[in-house]
């Protein structure tokens, strides 16, 4: 279910779309072993420490099982919830271009909704890395006049050059 956000009916919406879904799930599997990685280590070291020094002084010597359960039980616990927040960051991002206006907006926990302006536009510059290129994708870099967030980065965008000149051909008419 794609919802388009609040646009007036004289806009007509010429892209709304997310990053590539390829680079997302790479990154995010990147990012996930990092973080299991460090879950692990940031639990369980703690986990057997505690249980340990409960261990010795209330269990003879030997490792507080409850403890130890306890710590073992919050590592996937942790790892679940970091895998759903990923997803449901996914869900909720998007880049919407209309004739007028580009938008990004996002967030779970903290929302955004960055909207630039066409007729703002001071420079537009489109970029792909060779994995990019090879997936068809690419960056596309916008930047306006403002002092604050003056710049917009449509990240892993597909077809990113075919979007690029669109976005120049829209702003070369308004400007």
């Amino acid at each position: 279910m794609n919802r388009l956000p609040n646009i007036k009916h004289s806009q007509k919406v010429i892209f709304r779309g997310k990053s590539n879904k390829f680079l997302f799930i790479c990154k995010a599997v990147h990012q996930m072993f990092w973080f299991a990685v460090g879950t692990i280590g940031g639990v369980l070291l703690p986990t057997l420490f505690l249980s340990g020094i409960a261990g010795h002084f209330c269990n003879d010597g030997k490792l507080n099982q409850p403890i130890l359960s306890l710590g073992i039980c919050l590592i996937p616990i942790i790892i679940t919830c970091r895998i759903t927040y990923i997803i449901w960051l996914r869900k909720r991002q998007f880049y919407t271009i209309t004739i007028e206006s580009i938008t990004h907006e996002g967030g779970l926990f903290r929302t955004f909704n960055q909207k630039i302006w066409i007729v703002d536009i001071r420079s537009i510059s489109c970029h792909s890395s060779l994995i990019q290129q090879i997936l068809g994708c690419g960056n596309i870099i916008i930047n306006t006049a403002a002092t604050r967030q003056g710049t917009l980065v449509l990240k892993n965008v597909d077809n990113a050059n075919n979007l690029y000149k669109t976005i120049e051909n829209f702003r070369q008419k308004r400007s």
